[in-house]
């Protein structure tokens, strides 16, 4: 089994006030695993130390203590940033160059020697929708192109490791499709990417992997699929619907939707054989019956509230 491409063990980073003795505790005895190949939603509110993570893994900061890997390696570590690629948050680029000419000084910055692979400009431009703009200067560019130059100079060494802070900010919902769509190309070639976003429906359609942090610690961690399966409600869906069986489903807290050929019940997944044999015997059919899934943003409105209370 190969080691995971992220590694965060018991990291702990304190922050002390400039010309005040309080210590603010960034980040609390956090540990999580992200597996080489995994798209990771990295998620939690404003403040909860997200940009203090991604700092520490790129090696712009150090923690207090714990231990983090990156590919292997320290933070920081050439060998590391080599197949990394990095999109900030908040970045700026060069406004009197060009796309090609903002491409060919981060190929410089990458260390990789030597003249840029023919074509690869090109090629990356079409990828992320700005080919026929690669001669523009970017001090002309919309919010939404600067993204998607962002997201292009992110891939430019063909990054082992990918890691996105709001990659979709100020693309318009076919840019941000778009963005998706070349998250999922990504994955599916084997990339790690460690998406930070607030835009939980989008997230939830590509990650497999979600990290969720408030106030420094983590809340939870796991595989999405399991996460998002371990609801307590089931779906029974039948052909039909008497009064009577009306009457025993709701006597027993079931939502009821009736549709033109099949009518659909959501219950406590406690009662599923109870229900399943009532119904039965008031003589309809059972279609079918499924566990309720909840949706990435509902579980991390749960977890955040019911964390905040606990606090």
């Amino acid at each position: 089994m190969s080691a995971p491409a992220i590694e965060f063990h018991n990291v702990t980073k304190v922050y002390q006030r400039r010309f005040s003795s309080e210590r603010v505790a960034a980040l609390t005895d956090v540990s999580f695993e992200v597996a080489a190949g995994e798209v990771c939603a990295f998620l939690g509110p404003n403040g909860a130390g997200k940009t203090t993570s991604i700092s520490i893994l790129m090696g712009f900061l150090f923690a207090d203590s714990g231990d983090v890997r990156v590919i292997g390696y320290e933070p920081g570590d050439v060998r590391a940033k080599e197949h990394i690629g990095f999109l900030p948050e908040n970045f700026a680029f060069y406004k009197h160059l060009t796309a090609e000419e903002l491409l060919r000084l981060h190929w410089a910055l990458t260390g990789k020697g030597g003249p840029i692979v023919d074509g690869l400009i090109t090629r990356l431009l079409i990828k992320v929708k700005l080919q026929g703009y690669e001669h523009l200067k970017i001090g002309k560019y919309s919010r939404g192109m600067i993204q998607r130059l962002g997201v292009a100079q992110a891939l430019l060494g063909d990054p082992q490791l990918l890691v996105l802070d709001e990659p979709t900010s100020g693309l318009d919902p076919a840019g941000r499709k778009e963005v998706l769509d070349l998250l999922a190309t990504l994955k599916s070639q084997g990339k790690t990417v460690f998406l930070s976003s607030h835009v939980l429906p989008e997230v939830e359609q590509i990650c497999d992997r979600v990290v969720i942090i408030d106030r420094g610690h983590l809340v939870r961690a796991g595989q999405l699929g399991e996460l998002l399966g371990s609801g307590n409600c089931v779906e029974l869906t039948v052909d039909r619907l008497s009064a009577d069986g009306e009457a025993i489903a709701a006597a027993r807290g079931a939502a009821i939707e009736r549709g033109r050929n099949q009518v659909r019940l959501v219950f406590d997944a406690a009662l599923k054989r109870e229900m399943a044999e009532l119904l039965w015997s008031t003589g309809c059919d059972i279609i079918s019956m499924n566990p309720v899934k909840g949706t990435l943003e509902e579980l991390f409105l749960k977890l955040v509230s019911d964390y905040e209370r606990v606090e």
